[in-house]
């Protein structure tokens, strides 16, 4: 499974020498993401200018000055590539069309980065968290104790944090995707709140747990769900007031139902 690591810079010059030169096409203040490649797309969320984005792939959109390729990115919104710099794209760009359908989503709803997000919270400089461990941007726990490896330097952006935790997402999309059966069925939202749990509590957990051995053997995932989440609040022998409300957030948003599936089979309508 290929993992996130492209990653598109918009950049104020960049938009400003786009806008000058099209007048059909004014460079934007905020580039706008949506859940479809053209303006009758529902707007999901915004970038500012100069904002690192993750891209996912592209696809031919609506014409916006003289281009008519939108990207998605890893938001799973889609960008014209009117605005957008992907000189620094490691490798060959995907066809969205390629991929959907064939594979496990890479990525995750918004919702669940932003639960994500509040219950990680933001550190700029590496700082050791509950488990001693060295913690930076969104959760991130480093190999190494100046956290080198990421290949930022500090303090970190929430940008920088941003682009990240995309990555670690990826890491736990792809950790389930191998553990989980391909019988099982899950929307987009019981993907993201199972993204969470699995970045929280590790992989190899998550791949031994009774949660994920039950899901595969055919149990319903609501009430599997329902029953296995809520055991995950333990640290070290006691109970930890975050990690229930982390557990109840994310059983919230596995029983919030979408319309798109996310595994096995990403985008594939749930019938």
């Amino acid at each position: 499974m290929r993992t996130i690591q492209s990653i598109a810079l918009l950049t104020a010059a960049l938009a400003a020498q786009l806008g000058a030169t099209a007048a059909d096409a004014p460079a934007p203040p905020q580039l706008k993401c949506r859940t479809e490649p053209g303006p009758a797309g529902r707007l999901v969320k915004a970038y500012a200018n100069g904002a690192a984005i993750g891209i996912e792939c592209q696809t031919p959109g609506s014409t916006v000055g003289n281009a008519t390729a939108w990207h998605r990115t890893s938001d799973g919104c889609y960008v014209s590539a009117r605005f957008v710099d992907v000189s620094g794209l490691a490798g060959a760009e995907p066809q969205c069309a390629d991929i959907d359908g064939a594979r496990p989503c890479r990525t995750i709803a918004a919702a669940g980065v932003a639960l994500i997000k509040q219950f990680e919270g933001f550190i700029a400089k590496p700082r050791a968290d509950i488990t001693g461990l060295p913690t930076i941007g969104f959760g991130h726990q480093c190999a190494s104790t100046n956290c080198t490896e990421t290949g930022f330097s500090f303090p970190f952006t929430r940008d920088e944090a941003h682009v990240l935790l995309l990555r670690d997402i990826a890491g736990a999309t792809q950790c389930l995707a191998a553990a989980l059966a391909a019988r099982v069925v899950l929307d987009a939202n019981q993907w993201a709140a199972l993204a969470s749990w699995t970045l929280n509590v590790g992989c190899t957990m998550a791949a031994r747990s009774q949660l994920v051995a039950r899901l595969n053997r055919g149990e319903p995932p609501a009430a599997t769900a329902a029953q296995q989440l809520p055991r995950w609040r333990i640290f070290r022998g006691r109970r930890v007031p975050e990690l229930v409300s982390r557990r109840a957030a994310e059983l919230a948003l596995f029983a919030t139902k979408a319309p798109r599936a996310a595994f096995p089979r990403c985008g594939a309508a749930i019938a």
